[in-house]
Formats: structure tokens, sequence, C-alpha cells
């Protein structure tokens, strides 16, 4: 999908075209493990520019190129990971099998709260189909009827990485677009497009307050990727 129009007035990748350095970043004041959270790597529909919202798309060879290029990363920045958790979706959770696999860690854990939000009638569209539909929702972030909730979105996830963060293991969770930047926008932090590979930090304060931190990238990013938020 590219750009769409409610990315604009948004600010470019911070970290520009180059994986950043997250081991110092999964670690809180206190020592207290956080949850890396990132978007999957490419999938078919990335390349279509489609929507793909609840469809189980799989990730091109790029994508699974991708995965395999974070994982190395993530070893040679040490960054401490022992335990890797992925939506139920074939492109979230192919990318943190590859991703375990070069590791050395065991099975991925599937959760279902992590799934990408449901987009309804948008599921499948291209940025042009929708606008000829919807006039102008995407420019004013407005959705269909059938399009998940933020709330809902932000209340399922929020609660499995809140679940993660207690385990007291340092989890890399693979999950999507939609649900990492609705999170975002929910607890108004700056939301901005995310290539594959790309997601934030959270942790727990010590109130138990979910906190999201700087946006990470794993991987570095040469085409322009598709979003399945508003």
């Amino acid at each position: 999908m590219g750009d769409s129009p409610n990315d604009v007035g948004n600010r470019p990748n911070d970290m520009g075209n180059r994986p950043n350095d997250v081991g110092n970043r999964l670690t809180d004041a206190a020592g207290t493990a956080r949850v890396l959270m990132v978007r999957h790597g490419e999938s078919e529909w990335n390349v279509l520019g489609k929507w793909q919202g609840r469809a189980d798309i799989a990730l091109t060879e790029a994508g699974r190129q991708q995965a395999r290029s974070a994982a190395a990363h993530l070893r040679a920045a040490a960054v401490p990971v022992n335990r890797v958790l992925a939506s139920t979706l074939r492109r979230a959770h192919e990318t943190a099998e590859i991703i375990a696999e070069q590791l050395g860690l065991g099975v991925v854990m599937s959760d279902e709260r992590l799934v990408e939000t449901d987009v309804g009638p948008w599921e499948g569209l291209r940025a042009d189909e929708i606008e000829a539909a919807w006039p102008r929702y995407l420019r004013d972030r407005k959705t269909p009827p059938g399009f998940e909730p933020p709330d809902r979105v932000f209340a399922r996830a929020t609660q499995a990485i809140r679940d993660a963060a207690r385990s007291g293991d340092h989890t890399l969770i693979v999950s999507h677009s939609g649900v990492i930047r609705t999170i975002r926008r929910v607890m108004a932090l700056h939301d901005r497009r995310l290539h594959n590979l790309e997601g934030c930090t959270f942790s727990l304060d010590e109130s138990g307050e979910l906190r999201a931190h700087d946006f990470v990238a794993l991987v570095a990013n040469a085409r322009d990727t598709t979003n399945d938020s508003v």
C-alpha cells in the first residue's frame, strides 16, 4: 500500500535506513526485563499493496530473509531474548519461528490476542480502492462498520504484553503494524508508519502501568511497506 493519506504529517523513520542498537533498550533502570514487539517480515500482500487485517497471508522470500537478518542483528548486538511469542497469523508466526531457530531458542508460543486488527470490508483492498468506496476515510482516519475498534485492539494486545512482561523473561513479540500503532495511539504517543521488523519496547513501571519506549528497527528497509492502521 505504501504511504497512505493517514501518514501525512508523520515524521520520517527516526532510524534512517539501518537497524538500530537495541541492546541497551531491553532493560529499564532497575534491570526489569522489557518486551520488544515488532512487525512481521514482508508478506505477499505487502508487496501487492493490500490491506491484510485477519487474512492469513504468507511471507515473501524477502520477508524470510528479513527475519534471518533480524536474528543476526539481535545476536550481534547481544540483545537478551530468551522467549519468542507471536500472533497466530502465518506472516507473524513464521517470522518468529525463523528468528527463534536462528537464535537457538525453543518453540514459538502463539497468542491470538496479538493478531492484526480486523479491518472488516477493507481486507484485501488497496488504498485507491478504499478511497473510491469510502472517500476521505483514510485522510480523516475514519473506519467503516466491521472495523475492529481501537479500544478492543488495545485491551487484548496490551494484556498479552503485560503477561509477557510479568513473566520475567526477555521476550520478543512478533505482531502487526496495526496493533503496535493502535497501542501507541491509544497511549497518546507518537505514531508513524512502521517498516517490516520495526516496533518498540514496552515495560511495566513500579505501579504496574504499561509504558511504551523508543522505536526499534531490526533490519534495514529498502522498500515502502503497507499499513493496516488508520
